[in-house]
């Protein structure tokens, strides 16, 4: 009966250490996807507002006709 409970309790303390794991892993792949996410943000407002300004500048350029 002693080892059955032994055993069982190896079996629930696994379980939780790998549960445990996987949630710090899933944590920290979040945290890295926020920060590239982030990057990507900051770099695709910068590029759409330097294409708003280079075609408000072509317009202001252009030949009237």
């Amino acid at each position: 009966m002693i080892a059955r409970q032994i055993r069982g309790a190896c079996t629930l303390g696994a379980y939780l250490l790998v549960l445990g794991g996987m949630l710090v892993s899933a944590l920290r792949f979040d945290g890295q996807r926020a920060a590239i996410l982030s990057k990507l943000d900051d770099t695709s407002t910068r590029v759409r507002a330097q294409l708003m300004r280079l075609e408000h500048d072509a317009a202001r350029t252009a030949a009237p006709r």
